[in-house]
């Protein structure tokens, strides 16, 4: 599984890619990129909950499907309509809280180790990929190397690629300069997915 900071890297990158209007980044923007983290971050609350954990589900980790990675951007869609967010504006932090609760299961699948049961519940079975480009994150303890090095790995991936699709998404025409930054950092972070590919599974 990807790690809580992969999670919340991809959470907020989401806000700054797919941005709900433009402006100062005031504090209700700041609520609404914190949310976006804690809706990417949300389907491991199995690990805190009893009754989400695969313990109590037949082994299945019932809060990485699809259906339960929608449940809290559906509700907030509606609490925004009712709020009375409407137009350009619902249609963007709509997009942009589906993808953030969509982008959990994503960079887990992307790990390639745990089996996910992505169609729960109209089916119980379970996927996973036959390969991995992420590192799983590493055990929470201070002293464990691994913790570290998937964490470098996956930041590395992360960081570079996300930049890049962010400069890529500039409106401006690009400037031979820039046009090698992004190259340059779609390179870093395929040779960091070469390493989380290259990793025993």
């Amino acid at each position: 599984m990807s790690s809580f900071l992969g999670h919340s890297l991809v959470g907020s990158s989401i806000y700054w890619l797919v941005r709900p209007s433009q402006g100062n980044f005031s504090g209700k923007r700041f609520v609404w990129l914190l949310w976006l983290i804690v809706v990417a971050c949300a389907p491991d609350i199995d690990r805190l909950a009893i009754a989400l954990s695969s313990k109590a589900n037949q082994g299945l980790r019932i809060t990485h499907s699809i259906f339960f990675s929608l449940i809290l951007p559906c509700c907030t869609i509606v609490l925004l309509r009712l709020l009375g967010v409407k137009g350009r504006r619902l249609r963007d932090r709509s997009l942009q809280v589906i993808l953030a609760g969509l982008s959990h299961p994503v960079l887990d699948l992307l790990v390639g180790v745990t089996l996910l049961p992505l169609l729960w519940p109209i089916a119980l079975q379970r996927f996973k990929l036959p390969f991995g480009i992420l590192p799983s994150a590493g055990r929470l303890q201070l002293s464990n190397y691994y913790l570290y090095r998937n964490l470098w790995i996956e930041m590395g991936a992360l960081l570079p690629l996300l930049g890049g699709i962010f400069l890529l998404r500039r409106p401006r025409a690009k400037t031979p300069i820039q046009k090698a930054a992004i190259a340059l950092l779609f390179l870093i972070s395929a040779s960091f997915m070469y390493w989380g590919y290259s990793l025993p599974r």
